[in-house]
């Protein structure tokens, strides 16, 4: 059961660094444009304001749009910064899982391989959470949860 669990610990992380490294592309880019999007936003309303060239009832309808949208680019940007953080979150774990499923191929460090496996399982879970439910979703889940059982299979040995 250990192998098992070892070779689909890699083929998990292996998945998880394509679709890390696809989030933090997404998330950082999002976050960035969001950020540009707000500035360019704000020196617009501040040069149409300095320019004096509204009158007073459109610079209020002016203003309380700029407001809005800023409102708005500030959620979505806070939503790229999620799937930044989901997504080198996800890297950090291709790493632990090639590791975990090294330790499981030799039997050592059952602590380890638990934890990876908690790991895993929880980073389906977020990911499911982010976006959708899927097959791939599946095969970390049962790499995690047979990485459960194998390292409490030989961590009492002596």
């Amino acid at each position: 059961m250990r192998i098992a669990a070892g070779v689909l610990l890699i083929i998990a992380s292996v998945l998880n660094l394509i679709a890390g490294l696809g989030y933090a592309t997404v998330g950082g880019a999002g976050s960035a444009v969001g950020d540009v999007a707000m500035q360019a936003a704000a020196s617009q309303a501040a040069s149409q304001a300095a320019a004096g060239s509204m009158d007073a009832a459109t610079l209020a309808e002016q203003k309380k749009a700029t407001e809005d949208a800023a409102k708005a680019l500030g959620e979505a940007t806070k939503g790229a910064g999620g799937l930044l953080f989901f997504g080198i979150f996800l890297v950090v774990l291709f790493g632990l899982q090639i590791a975990g499923g090294v330790v499981l191929f030799r039997e050592k460090a059952a602590g380890f391989a638990l934890i990876v496996g908690v790991l895993s399982i929880a980073g389906e879970g977020i990911g499911a959470y982010l976006t959708a439910f899927g097959v791939m979703n599946i095969l970390g889940i049962v790499a995690g949860l047979l990485a459960i059982v194998a390292s409490r299979g030989y961590a009492n040995k002596a």
